[in-house]
């Protein structure tokens, strides 16, 4: 398990920001967008930092090479050059193509990124300075850039890349999407191998007089509480599960449910376990609900399928609702059973179809959740999404990649992640980012170890 590191200065130096436009000519348009980008969580800028060791044989400056890939991908991702705004008749979100261009920055550092152990384990609120800072005030009705670029080049000759991208114009498939087509521009490439795709009619609900149903809103009084929230003193933490302690738990299970046809897969045995961890971490009260939240990808459960090239959001989420008490008192196989079957909800197109129609209700009655949260863990699974791969051009392939959450949000987000490779030994295992209060940070981990110990 890994410690942040937070004593370290990582002072950067700046060039002017510059506005980088398609290179050929583009639509001017305007263009809207799905329910799904449209739901309220959704606005929210997420960064996520790629990190690049310095290679021997390649003495050019990366730089010229991305700023030059970023103008002739915005050829083809040419609503990213514009701006996002919510119309003030209905609040949906639009992308209004302008032609200002993206905004690129490049920094320099002093230190060696081996300093920084290639940010495996830099605090978050240090590791964001190698990101675009862009703060926005989403209450207000004003427009901004949905993509923001920073490279920032090392002393030993590594460099990061770090991306703001806007969670409202696409989820993590399509960030890794958008950010293969630029690393493959960027090695020389004519064009992207994967041709972007709009079609966000394809997920719009229908309207209807109904009223909004806001999750979690039915159970907000009963909702689980913690004694260590709301508290300023929070950490981040990377825990390593090696691949061989996963193997172990999912035999484990699988004996205990006497082999059953369908087997575990890893995120609902690990996020079984985490949820578990969790709860006992921050000593919510048994009689209270704890919620975990799922997202599931939809792209094949339309008719047809939605395309390769869709780069907008097409996941929803599913909840798993127990009392403390009972999460307590299943075994992780009965949890994972839970976990199994609420993902197989969001495969059902009635289910699809309702919650396209309620997203709508929600932005109708700009309804929102506000109990207390205390309880609710959303874990989401990074590690096939097609971020891995693919993005050698002339540095090999990132040796590490690192999202960030914002701060008020990470509490309730834990991450489930492929390994950096830097360690050898975590080849085919996971790396778990969670954020805690520091007191509940040290019995997480205790429960965490207990687990990957009695599955030996």
């Amino acid at each position: 398990m890994a410690n942040q590191t937070k004593s370290i200065s990582l002072l950067l130096k700046k060039k002017p920001l510059e506005l980088i436009k398609p290179s050929k000519h583009t639509p001017s348009e305007t263009l809207s967008l799905s329910t799904l980008d449209n739901d309220l969580f959704n606005e929210v800028m997420y960064a996520t930092i790629y990190v690049f060791k310095a290679n021997e044989k390649n003495q050019h400056d990366p730089v010229p090479l991305l700023r030059k890939a970023l103008s002739e991908l915005l050829v083809y991702y040419y609503p990213l050059s514009g701006k996002l705004k919510r119309r003030e008749s209905d609040r949906k979100l639009q992308l209004v193509f302008w032609g200002e261009g993206v905004p690129f920055e490049v920094a320099t550092a002093s230190l060696d990124l081996s300093s920084l152990n290639y940010i495996e384990n830099l605090d978050d609120q240090v590791a964001l300075r190698l990101v675009p800072d862009i703060e926005i005030d989403y209450d207000r009705n004003i427009s901004y850039h949905p993509l923001a670029l920073q490279v920032t080049k090392f002393a030993c000759g590594g460099f990061t890349i770090g991306t703001a991208l806007t969670h409202a114009v696409c989820d993590g498939f399509g960030v890794a999407q958008i950010i293969h087509a630029l690393t493959e521009l960027a090695a020389g490439k004519r064009e992207p191998t994967v041709k972007p795709v709009w079609q966000r009619e394809r997920l719009v609900g229908q309207f209807d007089n109904e009223p909004a149903k806001v999750p979690g809103g039915h159970i907000t009084s009963l909702l689980a509480t913690s004694p260590y929230i709301p508290t300023s003193d929070m950490v981040t933490e990377t825990i390593n599960i090696r691949a061989r302690n996963i193997k172990r738990l999912k035999d484990s299970l699988m004996r205990e449910c006497e082999y059953p046809k369908e087997g575990f897969t890893t995120y609902e045995v690990l996020s079984s376990c985490i949820w578990k961890a969790r709860s006992r971490a921050l000593k919510l009260n048994f009689d209270g609900i704890t919620v975990l939240g799922v997202a599931v990808g939809i792209r094949h459960v339309l008719d047809p399928p939605l395309p390769k090239g869709f780069y907008g959001n097409a996941y929803i989420d599913v909840y798993i609702e127990l009392t403390v008490r009972e999460l307590q008192e299943a075994s992780i196989s009965d949890i994972a059973k839970h976990v199994k079957k609420a993902k197989k909800t969001a495969y059902d197109k009635g289910y699809l179809e309702e919650e396209l129609k309620n997203t709508e209700r929600l932005m109708r009655d700009n309804a929102k959740f506000e109990g207390v949260s205390d309880g609710l863990l959303f874990l989401t699974d990074w590690r096939n999404i097609g971020w891995f791969g693919s993005m050698d051009f002339g540095w090999n392939e990132p040796v590490n990649l690192r999202p960030l959450t914002e701060q008020q949000t990470a509490l309730h987000i834990g991450m489930i992640l492929r390994p950096s490779q830097l360690d050898p030994s975590m080849e085919g295992g996971v790396k778990v980012i969670m954020t805690l209060p520091r007191v509940a940070m040290v019995d997480f981990k205790r429960e965490m170890d207990a687990m990957n110990k009695l599955y030996y």
